[in-house]
């Protein structure tokens, strides 16, 4: 016979590790965001510090911190407060929060508060964050400052366009992988036909031959078809979730 059991063996082998490959294929997951400091400033009489999560998915929160530190004596704090903003889609602004984190409190020289704030993100937000400080103080009897610092925050991911990249990259995988089989197939099949052909033209003695060509030909076949059938089986019920 032109292909032998074990050729065989190891065509059905490989379709079974295809198919388990792409079974097995899933989105992105987000990993442990770490903090980054994206905003400071020294202001006369007090400095401020702000850190947040670098990135993370929609449906997730932002670790938010605020550092302020007096650096003169006599410092009074008006007031303190964060407003984070955020994109609808990457376009539309919205305000994600807005919290007083300090009102009508006495800051000693080198006296230091800390304010960590958990800000939401909604599903249908991605893109830049965007943070903005409101800083009222004063120093012991001179007239009050105002300070209102607006700075980027951390990055939300697109999930959405991530996990469509990669369905897109793996299918272009697969389709390689397809493609280079069906060549194999078809040269397999070709010499299977051609040897067929002999034998109905009588070239070749032996009955037996005849029906074990015809039936390792018909057990490839089949196998091929059951593969494809399978291979667009797990393609179309690939989880859909974004994140």
């Amino acid at each position: 016979m032109v292909i032998s059991l074990r050729s065989l063996t190891t065509l059905i082998f490989v379709s079974a590790v295809l198919a388990l490959v792409l079974a097995g294929l899933y989105s992105a997951k987000a990993q442990p965001s770490e903090m980054e400091n994206f905003f400071s400033a020294e202001y006369g009489g007090a400095s401020i510090r702000v850190d947040a999560s670098d990135e993370v998915v929609p449906g997730e929160s932002i670790m938010v911190t605020v550092v302020i530190n007096a650096t003169a004596d006599g410092v009074h704090i008006e007031h303190l407060s964060l407003s984070v903003y955020a994109f609808i889609n990457g376009r539309q602004q919205i305000l994600l929060n807005s919290v007083t984190m300090m009102a009508a409190t006495p800051l000693q020289f080198n006296e230091t508060m800390r304010f960590d704030n958990m800000i939401t993100v909604p599903t249908d937000v991605w893109g830049i964050t965007y943070g903005q400080i409101s800083l009222g103080y004063a120093i012991k009897d001179l007239p009050s400052t105002e300070r209102n610092p607006g700075f980027p925050l951390a990055t939300v991911r697109n999930i959405y366009l991530e996990n469509l990249e990669s369905r897109l990259q793996s299918l272009n995988q697969s389709h390689g992988m397809l493609s280079k089989m069906f060549k194999n197939i078809a040269t397999e099949y070709a010499k299977l036909d051609a040897t067929y052909t002999e034998l109905l033209d009588g070239r070749v003695q032996g009955t037996d031959d005849l029906y074990g060509t015809r039936t390792v030909a018909t057990i490839l076949m089949i196998t091929t078809v059951f593969f494809a059938a399978t291979t667009l089986y797990l393609v179309m019920r690939r989880p859909r979730d974004y994140w």
